[in-house]
């Protein structure tokens, strides 16, 4: 019998022709220009939060002092090192990115980089950017690249070992296989193409997400060039908008394409340019376009070096010879199959929200990880967490709704604040003592007197005899009574305390002329207002902007014991009635009013504090306690004050999150059962505004964030559907200055 022939086996062709193209020999200078920019950039980002700003580094405000930190599904366990380790892991990365750049000990340095970037960015949820997300791929990328074998110190030290050995220069030739500069310019084509497709919406093509850059550069342009009265900031916002989604669209093409590639670095160069100066996007403006350079030839940082030399020795510019392929650059199967489950991935993943209801730009559902650049103008108006413990809200004989004080957590002020609309605030329905809470001055007490009280001509004398029996009866002490006074009275008292030869010895002429100069804007915003004969948004900005800036001036506590007698509510925009009130204080105590004091005060009874909370400020809220009861809408509610735990960063991201507020909810029933023993229901009352359609709720109020699920890549009920209803902006005023 004759022998049986084994049948010969052959790869798919595809994989044949994808393991030739991706082991084609090219010159590594591209790839190593690619490798030092990257790490430079990287090196600068992260030695960024290690650098002072205002006092303060970036380090400290977002990990080190921060109270909470919101976490990616999955990484929970990712928590900040503890001080100084996250200082050193931010050196070793920062040190990790210049060794990339410089190419040292690369493959160690790049893991490194890697690794310690990505842990980083899991530290923060509300800090996702898509340029982050971006740098953690390109780290994971590069650190499996051969991305040495030109402009490198590892380059360089196997030369010499070379030279050393009298051996084959062949392991310094400079060649690498095609398929890391092919992998890296599908990934950044990807950003741009996927970035574009996301703009093929509704909102976008209108406009109206890039209103507030629209403006602003028409502002710029009006000013420097002037513009025609019929070109207005809608139409710079349609320019924009599709200027962007045609860009996106299209750079990627342009860049793949010989004829038109430096087209499209001129566009890329002047993109990005733009952006800088428009949005608060750090580094990724230059790391965006030094990326673009890995489209063009992979030798031509060689021959441009070389066509630079020939110009300045005026000698004719030599053909580059390609050095012939090596065997060693051939790339294995297996390397193979994990560049096209890369590709696959990234080609698949960040479309999987067109598989989920709703509109990813309100819900978030599948937003990240998506390359959805840029697309919206979304901004929360408010957002109040409500905690409900059947043990803490209990029903007396007489069916009222009460609060167990005694079940409270520790820390919960024995008080109820009353919600109030400081502009409507009927004071004759409220005569007597009253405590009351207002921005940078906190708790005041102040006394409304009867109609027949107010007709004294010495309103003190008249209530001072009742007003200190009272206040010796809780405190042992005499206090100090004034007439409240108006924002123009204040004003005049200011200037002349200012004016006063003690404090011209004390501080900086240059300090008193700021101040001077804030006290005339308030001036000027109080005169408008009282035209207008109503309170205004306008006035209220005036004020709480003169206020902020006034809290934060080395004359703050010359200021503050006239500002302690304003009308109340005066420095939340409040219109000044005329009706004249009494203002308490008492010097001779070491401390604020607080809420023993105010037990006092109140013979040991819960204590009412009436609050504008339509017009505080964050940092106002945070001068509030971090758990209290709030009467509003004649109903007991028990509120959590996430501005206690919350930064001003996590505050502006997270608010428009549901997953985020969901994962707070978590944190708020985890506190209230470690404080109580007793595990409550967690809802979250918010209003959001998305592209300038009418503000909506966003997460369901009366489900229990705390106990509901969270599904990552289907719709989610308790998110509520966005509004329908579009804010008018067709007669935007221009922005003439």
């Amino acid at each position: 019998m004759g022998s049986r022939r084994t049948k010969p086996t052959h790869s798919p062709p595809m994989l044949d022709r994808l393991e030739q193209l991706f082991s084609k020999p090219v010159d590594g200078a591209s790839l190593a220009v690619f490798r030092i920019c990257f790490g430079l950039i990287m090196a600068w980002h992260i030695a960024s939060y290690l650098i002072p700003g205002d006092g303060i580094r970036k380090l400290d405000f977002y990990y080190v002092d921060a109270v909470w930190n919101f976490s990616y599904m999955g990484f929970e366990w990712v928590r900040p090192w503890a001080e100084p380790w996250l200082t050193i892991h931010f050196v070793v990365a920062s040190i990790a990115a210049i060794f990339v750049a410089v190419g040292l000990y690369y493959r160690a340095a790049s893991i490194t980089l890697f690794l310690s970037y990505t842990y980083f960015f899991l530290l923060e949820a509300t800090n996702y950017n898509n340029h982050y997300y971006l740098m953690c791929l390109l780290a994971m990328l590069l650190s499996c690249m051969p991305a040495t074998r030109r402009f490198s110190l590892d380059n360089l030290r196997a030369a010499r070992r070379v030279r050393a050995a009298d051996a084959s220069p062949s392991p310094v030739d400079g060649l690498i296989p095609f398929w890391p500069v092919l992998l890296l310019r599908f990934q950044i084509f990807l950003v741009y193409f996927y970035g574009g497709i996301a703009k093929l919406n509704s909102d976008w093509l209108t406009g109206e997400p890039l209103l507030a850059p629209g403006d602003m550069l028409y502002t710029f342009l009006d000013s420097t060039i002037g513009l025609p009265n019929s070109l207005q900031v809608n139409h710079v916002c349609l320019m924009l908008a599709w200027g962007g989604l045609f860009y996106d669209l299209s750079v990627g093409l342009l860049l793949l394409w010989k004829r038109t590639r430096w087209i499209a670095i001129g566009l890329t160069f002047l993109f990005h340019l733009h952006n800088h100066f428009i949005f608060p996007i750090g580094v990724f403006p230059v790391m965006a376009f030094t990326s673009t350079l890995i489209f063009f030839p992979t030798d031509w940082p060689i021959q441009a070096t070389r066509w630079l030399r020939c110009k300045a020795t005026r000698q004719p510019v030599a053909a580059n010879s390609l050095p012939k392929p090596q065997p060693r650059l051939r790339v294995s199967r297996v390397a193979v199959g994990l560049i096209c489950l890369f590709v696959v991935w990234q080609s698949t993943w960040p479309l999987r929200h067109y598989f989920v209801a709703g509109d990813a730009n309100w819900t978030e559902e599948c937003q990240d990880f998506s390359w959805r650049m840029m697309l919206r103008a979304k901004a929360a108006g408010f957002l109040v967490y409500r905690v409900t413990d059947p043990d803490l809200q209990i029903v007396d004989s007489e069916d009222r709704s009460q609060i167990d004080w005694d079940a409270c957590p520790a820390g919960t002020p024995k008080a109820v604040y009353a919600s109030v609309d400081s502009h409507l605030f009927n004071w004759n329905h409220h005569p007597g003592m009253s405590t009351i809470y207002e921005p940078a001055l906190g708790i005041r007490v102040i006394y409304t007197p009867t109609a027949a009280e107010s007709s004294a001509i010495d309103l003190v004398e008249a209530n001072k005899a009742k007003i200190t029996e009272r206040w010796q009866a809780a405190f042992n002490s005499e206090p100090e009574i004034e007439e409240s006074i108006s924002l123009n009275e204040a004003i005049a008292e200011i200037r002349q305390r200012i004016e006063s030869p003690e404090v011209r010895r004390q501080f900086h002429p240059s300090t008193i002329a700021q101040l001077v100069g804030w006290i005339d804007e308030l001036a000027t915003a109080v005169t408008e207002q009282q035209k207008a004969e109503a309170s205004s948004e306008a006035f209220q900005v005036a004020v709480t902007g003169a206020l902020d800036r006034l809290s934060r001036s080395q004359l703050y506590s010359i200021v503050r014991p006239t500002l302690e007698r304003l009308h109340p509510f005066a420095l939340q925009g409040g219109v000044y009635s005329e009706k004249r009130f009494l203002v308490i204080r008492d010097s001779n105590r070491s401390v604020d009013l607080d809420d023993q004091a105010l037990l006092a005060l109140s013979h040991g009874e819960p204590y009412l504090v009436w609050v504008d909370f339509s017009r505080l400020r964050p940092v106002d809220w945070r001068g509030l306690p971090k758990s209290m009861v709030t009467f509003e809408d004649r109903m007991l509610n028990v509120v959590w004050n996430h501005f206690h735990d919350i930064h001003s960063q996590q505050l502006e991201k997270f608010t428009v999150r549901p997953y985020l507020i969901r994962q707070y909810a978590r944190h708020i029933a985890d506190c209230w059962e470690e404080s109580t023993g007793r595990r409550p229901e967690v809802q979250a009352s918010s209003y959001i505004m998305l592209n300038y359609y009418f503000p909506r709720p966003l997460v369901d109020p009366e489900v229990d964030l705390a106990k509901v699920a969270y599904d990552p890549l289907h719709h989610n009920d308790w998110i509520l559907p966005r509004a329908t209803h579009r804010i008018d902006l067709s007669n935007l005023p221009r922005s003439r200055h």
